[in-house]
Parts: C-alpha cells; structure tokens; sequence
C-alpha cells in the first residue's frame, strides 16, 4: 500500500494466470490513525519485555527514599530535580540502569528491539545513540534506526528504536543493562529504556504477536490528544486470554485519570498499583532496583480479544507519551 491509499477502503488484489482470474479483498482498510507493525509473526510464541528508569530523584533528598519505594505523595518527577541514576560498576557510563529479560527455557530469539526515550538535549542535531550490555558481556553502542519526536509540557520529548535481535540472541535471558541515553536533568524530566523480544517457545500455544510502535503525546497540554486509538485488527484471536503489552514514558503515579482500554472497557495493569484508573504509574516489569520507576512504564494487561479489537489510550491529567504495544493473542483452530 502507498502513501495515497485511501483509507477504510478496503483493498482487493487480483491475479489472472491461464485464463484464470482470482480476486481477494481485505475485510478492512487502511486506518487514518494508530501504530504500525515493527514485527509480527505467527506460530508457538511469547512476547517478553523489560526496562527501567535512567533519571532518578536525588536519595539523600527528603522524601525521596519512599517515593522510590512507591510510598508517600511525592511519586512524580515532577515534584524532584531529577538526576542520572548510575547503578552499574562501569565507571565509563553517566547512567545506568538494569532489568531482567525472562526468557522460558529452550526459546529462540526471533526478534528483539531496544527502544529508549528522554528529552531532546538542546541542540541535539547527531546521531542518537544508547549503550546496551548482554547478561556475561560488555557495555556496545547502539544507534538508533528510527527516532521520532512530540512535545510534552515542559519539553520536547523523543523515542528511539534499534534492532538488537543478534545482541539478544548471543546473549540470552538474564539481566540486561542499558546506559547513557540522551536527555536533560532537571525538574519533571525523564529518561529510560526498554527492551522488547518475541521468541519461539515450543511449549507455548500457538498465537499471533505483533510489536506496534509510534509516538505520540497526550495530556491537558493538547486539547485534540486526549486519546490515542490503536486498532489490532486481523487477529484470528481465539476466546481465550491475549497478553497486551505497553510501553509509555512520562507517567506519574500520582496524576490519576490515564487508562488503557480496550473497546471502551479498561484494563487493569499487572503490576505497579494495579488501578485501571491510573495505568501509568511508574512501575516497569523486570527492573532491578527501587519499586519506582520516574517516568517510564512497561506493564502488562489480559483480556480476551476478537477480530476487530481497538486499543485506546487515554488521559485526564498526565501529560504522556506513548511508545510501544504489543499483542500476543492465541489464535484459532
């Protein structure tokens, strides 16, 4: 499809071949809004994902201690002068950070993305760059393939992404560090990582799993972006439990009013506060570290899906920005 398809139009491909003619047509067309595909594949899968906070509030300031335990009513950058965490043993990195990629036993590695977000440095205008270190391995550079941009309130904000499918593959499950993505410190800032694989499991059931991507801001600073509409369409979902996956950066736990819903009805997180309405709280499956992650959110949902399911996420207050989405739906027989 090009750039001037029209969309909801349904598109349909023909093919003539010894004086036969076969036409197919698409239930549906192409959608004016949501997030495209980075990777999708069929088969006996799993999606797993990870990450962690790069900017942190200053531990021998008041207060920030129990924020970082996910206690008292300081829970937001907002509320801090944030600064670089560095919690590795290199002393070359500014900052760093660690999370545990959990991969079953036996699993390929079919495909495996880094994605990093933080404010745009003043006068950033050179490549944008993270450093990622396998589980047994060395800090490498990783450039990034594609970054996009969108203001937030106080800043312009970005998101990067790379492929890293062959650094995952050499070094596996375990814990994965990342370090020194670009990004301004200072109050209500934010800085982090995740990293996202789809795997080959051979005891898991047969599904389909898609990995979107986009960016987009959404908050009281933007009156026409209060939501934002992901359709995951062309699924041949099964009735039983899909694993919904979401990655968004700029969160705060204490700004309720953020949910994620799917045809209408919210979903409640797994992990973090659980509270369908505030899902962008600070809280990342697989971080090392404190309960709190400043600014980043890497959460997982369940629900059961059909073949023309909308993802939307939407706000009230929290000014946000939305990165990642994946599905991983069992497929019918």
């Amino acid at each position: 499809m090009g750039d001037a398809a029209p969309y909801a139009t349904p598109p349909r491909v023909t093919l003539r071949s010894g004086g036969r003619l076969v036409t197919a047509r698409a239930e549906q067309g192409v959608a004016p809004d949501g997030m495209p595909a980075r990777f999708a594949v069929d088969g006996n899968v799993r999606t797993v994902q990870t990450g962690n906070a790069l900017l942190t509030c200053d531990p021998e300031r008041a207060g920030c201690r129990a924020a970082l335990d996910r206690r008292g009513h300081r829970r937001d950058n907002d509320f801090w002068e944030m600064v670089p965490a560095d919690r590795d043993d290199a002393p070359e990195t500014a900052s760093s950070s660690a999370a545990r990629l959990d991969l079953p036993p036996g699993a390929k590695v079919l495909w495996a993305g880094l994605y990093w977000s933080g404010a745009v440095p003043s006068g950033q205008d050179g490549p944008v760059t993270a450093k990622l270190r396998g589980p047994g391995g060395g800090y490498r550079t990783v450039r990034a393939a594609e970054t996009q941009r969108d203001r937030l309130p106080g800043y312009p904000a970005y998101q990067a992404f790379a492929d890293v499918t062959a650094q995952v593959r050499e070094h596996g499950g375990g814990t994965w560090w990342a370090a020194d993505v670009p990004t301004r410190d200072g109050s209500a800032t934010h800085a982090g990582w995740s990293l996202v694989a789809v795997v080959a499991d051979p005891e898991a059931p047969y599904q389909q799993a898609m990995v979107l991507d986009a960016v987009r801001a959404l908050g009281p600073h933007r009156e026409d972006h209060r939501r934002f509409d992901v359709p995951v369409n062309g699924l041949l979902a099964a009735a039983r439990p899909a694993r919904i996956g979401l990655v968004a950066w700029e969160g705060d736990a204490d700004l309720p009013g953020d949910r994620l819903l799917l045809d209408g009805q919210p979903l409640t997180p797994a992990a973090g506060d659980r509270d369908a309405g505030n899902v962008l709280d600070g809280s990342s499956d697989g971080a090392v570290g404190p309960g709190l992650t400043f600014g980043i959110d890497v959460d997982y949902f369940t629900a059961v899906l059909d073949g023309r399911a909308t993802l939307t996420l939407t706000t009230r207050q929290d000014a946000l920005l939305a990165g990642v989405v994946t599905v991983t739906a069992p497929m019918r027989s």
